[in-house]
């Protein structure tokens, strides 16, 4: 349960920044063509931090790793929401901020596929993916429903970043040993796995 609400709640964050930067953009005063460049940005970004954070688990610990993704997501979900004066600006920080986010998704996915144990990891992994798609859906609703109550992007974005923050203490939370740890505290040689 801890790692399915830690994929809801980063799913909220992650589906905040896809969905809402093109509108944004826009009601920055950018064009619309600007705003599609500006979320390509975001998709790059996002695209070098899974594969960053692919690399970095082969030396580091895999939860660490994306416990600290996550807290970087809420951290730049909040700055992007202070807003930037240049496209320039709007890019580079949609940029990093699609690295840590999607960076995020890599992470829950990693730990996902090591939390179940083999025998029900489909049905876990598929549960635990399928429950926080409805993140995916109702993110869209909830910031939309902030906006038009009146609130800043400013605090909407820090609003929905907060699901990442709530994600990696969910994560801290979870009890996790990767099989490999399993086999050898068994007596089993670690090869084996």
């Amino acid at each position: 349960m801890l790692v399915t609400l830690a994929y809801f709640l980063h799913i909220t964050t992650f589906y905040f920044i896809l969905k809402w930067v093109p509108k944004i953009v826009v009601d920055m005063g950018f064009t619309p063509s600007s705003a599609a460049a500006v979320l390509v940005w975001a998709n790059v970004g996002g695209a070098a931090g899974g594969a960053v954070l692919g690399l970095l688990s082969l030396r580091f610990g895999l939860k660490g790793l994306t416990m600290l993704v996550l807290a970087l997501s809420t951290i730049m979900v909040a700055v992007f929401g202070r807003g930037q004066a240049t496209l320039g600006e709007l890019s580079l920080i949609c940029a990093i901020t699609g690295f840590f986010t999607n960076a995020g998704v890599v992470g829950i996915y990693g730990i996902l596929a090591q939390a179940f144990p083999t025998y029900v990891r489909a049905t876990g992994t598929g549960f635990a993916v399928g429950t926080s798609r409805a993140g995916a859906m109702l993110v869209p609703i909830v910031a939309g429903y902030l906006f038009h109550a009146g609130y800043s992007l400013e605090f909407v974005s820090l609003m929905m970043g907060v699901g990442s923050l709530v994600a990696a203490a969910a994560l801290w939370l979870l009890p996790f040993k990767s099989e490999r740890a399993a086999v050898a505290i068994q007596g089993a040689p670690a090869t084996a796995v």
